[in-house]
């Protein structure tokens, strides 16, 4: 079955909000075996509205409408549906409760009546009630079509509710009522660090044509510091899905080794951690910043149970604080400056020593945009302070954005020193 996804809202249009409602809403379809062939995004208009209708009608079994139901001027996603398919409105008083479930006191008639608006939905519609919200959504069959229309609150946590506990379920039912034999889809995401999208493909060009003999795609999207490869496998039957996912899972990973980290939505630094509780030792971490100004410690700390490894950081971003809170010699960063391999070096060695950590990641370099400094824009140096002392020094030069360079070396230094200790291990 093909399915269209609209979403509504001039704010997403004028790019004030990211569309997260149509990712949401494919991902939920695709587990359980629709791809969605249209995702379209609309104004509030109630003519763009009902032309993004007529055309989804035209190329898909089922659509999903996200937005426009509350009780203001701009909601106008019941009267756009009703009129494309030559219906009324008509009021439920069921769905009054609903409406008006967040009236804690007496109202007047006139905002009675503009929050009743939600009360009202297209005839030979069934509605589908809230449990969150106030806006009511509603499904209508189109029996000469066989087709069939959801239509739900685009607020993402109402959205997301209706999604989980009704739409899904009915679509469900649908494919059951239908015995098809309907395409399985399953995906998985593998994470990569440390490399570029252009390198990956290199590595894995012989991989895209046995994953397309199992009817396997690969994906390949990059955003700072991190490479997203997406598997997606189609099949009639799901154990099928399910074998040839993992096959061309552990090509890649095999292809990949030490960049890749994690899958799906996980952090470095939850790689880091499961690395560090996974160790015989009881090992500890520390850090000493000064490009980053914290964003690793805080990328660590971000995880739970990191008390348990991570014993702290000293952000040292002047060359005071290098010099008092560090202490390196005031002669060696006259002679080599902050941002030099002898410097990281000191700045790792000194942080494990101070915090008595196993291990010590420290960072130093230039995150732009000085004008008078834009040949070294990206520069930097990572160093990490091994149990015996011994440091290993990285020299990197980053792109993008002064945040992007940040995020980007932040990253970097973690997966390495996460590198570190796997080998020691």
């Amino acid at each position: 079955m093909k399915t269209s996804i609209i979403c509504i809202g001039s704010e997403i249009n004028l790019g004030l909000i990211t569309n997260t409602n149509a990712t949401y809403i494919a991902q939920k379809l695709s587990e359980i075996g629709i791809e969605s062939n249209i995702i379209i995004s609309v104004k509030d208009l109630k003519d763009d509205i009902k032309n993004a209708i007529d055309f989804c009608m035209d190329h898909s079994d089922i659509i999903v409408l996200s937005g426009g139901l509350g009780p203001t001027e701009d909601d106008i996603t019941r009267e756009a549906v009703a009129e494309v398919f030559d219906l009324k409105l008509i009021k439920n008083d069921f769905l009054d409760n609903t409406s008006l479930r967040f009236i804690r006191k007496d109202i007047n008639n006139k905002l009675r009546k503009k929050l009743l608006k939600q009360s009202y939905i297209p005839e030979s519609s069934q509605p589908i009630i809230p449990n969150i919200g106030s806006a009511s959504g509603f499904e209508i069959f189109l029996g000469k079509k066989n087709k069939w229309l959801f239509s739900i609150p685009g607020v993402p946590k109402e959205m997301k509710d209706m999604i989980d506990n009704n739409v899904i379920k009915r679509i469900m039912d649908i494919l059951e009522s239908r015995k098809e034999n309907n395409e399985k889809i399953l995906k998985k995401v593998l994470l990569t660090t440390g490399i570029s999208e252009s390198e990956i493909e290199e590595k894995i060009s012989d991989i895209y044509g046995i994953a397309a003999k199992l009817d396997v795609e690969i994906g390949i999207t990059a955003s700072p510091g991190i490479i997203r490869l997406i598997i997606v496998s189609k099949s009639l039957s799901d154990e099928a899905n399910i074998e040839n996912v993992s096959k061309i899972r552990s090509m890649l990973v095999e292809r990949l080794d030490e960049f890749f980290y994690g899958e799906e939505n996980m952090l470095i630094s939850e790689s880091l951690r499961d690395t560090l509780l996974k160790s015989k030792k009881k090992l500890s971490i520390s850090a000493a910043e000064s490009m980053t100004g914290g964003l690793i410690s805080q990328m660590i700390t971000d995880v739970p149970g990191s008390s348990q490894y991570f014993k702290g950081s000293i952000i040292s971003y002047s060359d005071f604080s290098k010099i008092k809170l560090l202490g390196i010699e005031e002669k060696i960063l006259k002679k080599y400056g902050a941002v030099s391999a002898q410097v990281c070096r000191k700045m790792a060695l000194n942080a494990k020593n101070i915090f008595n950590s196993d291990y010590s990641v420290s960072i130093s370099g230039f995150a732009g945009p000085e004008a008078d400094n834009i040949d070294n824009i990206g520069l930097t140096f990572i160093a990490i302070a091994m149990p015996d002392e011994s440091i290993k020094v990285f020299k990197l030069k980053f792109i993008g954005t002064r945040a992007e360079i940040k995020y980007r070396a932040s990253q970097f230094a973690l997966n390495k020193l996460r590198l570190q200790i796997q080998k020691s291990n």
